[in-house]
């Protein structure tokens, strides 16, 4: 089955062509970017508190892909994917990323799994992506990749152990993180008695 039989994919917005400048007739809003799509896509719990903001006209405010929890995300030119999330809600998606909008029996943290994941998607991937200067996916190799649609209930499954897994990761992480400072601080300790 296609892509495009069970899900919408659009390009997210150029801002180029929506930026205008701070006024009474514009409103700020925040972008989802590459880098807090690799933040949230790894283990390390370590975020940066930057956000990226643009102005756009109140007015073409419901033309604007906006994040929902529900899309999936594709990097175009990192091949990898997210399913969005509540702490996502309302930025701004911009044209380096394919939004994917499920349609019908397709569950989000599935085709996460399923495009990061899976061999064969992987795969066609790398295939669409070779030959060419610059590695991009097209809108329209996305629409046309191949997926396997189990039913939801095996979806819900393979989507929650994917989401589990990956917490699990992230708070193992942490846990060193914080284990790494205990000790640092525990040693400066051991020589400032020393010192004394």
């Amino acid at each position: 089955m296609n892509l495009e039989q069970c899900a919408s994919v659009v390009q997210g917005a150029f801002l180029s062509r929506i930026q205008t400048s701070p006024s009474m007739e514009a409103v700020k809003l925040p972008v989802y970017t590459l880098k807090e799509m690799n933040e949230w896509l790894s283990p390390d719990p370590t975020s940066s508190e930057y956000q990226q903001d643009i102005h756009v006209a109140k007015d073409r405010l419901g033309s604007l892909p906006l994040a929902k929890e529900g899309l999936v995300l594709i990097s175009l030119t990192g091949q990898r994917a997210v399913a969005l999330q509540q702490e996502h809600v309302g930025k701004l998606i911009p044209s380096n990323f394919a939004i994917i909008e499920p349609l019908c029996e397709l569950h989000p943290d599935y085709l996460e799994w399923f495009i990061n994941e899976h061999p064969d998607c992987r795969k066609q991937l790398k295939i669409a992506t070779q030959g060419s200067s610059v590695t991009a996916l097209s809108i329209q190799m996305l629409r046309t990749l191949d997926i396997i649609l189990p039913p939801m209930d095996v979806q819900m499954k393979i989507g929650s152990i994917h989401r589990l897994l990956h917490r699990k990761n992230r708070l193992l992480q942490e846990r060193m993180v914080w284990e790494q400072q205990y000790i640092k601080q525990l040693l400066m300790g051991y020589l400032e008695e020393e010192s004394r």
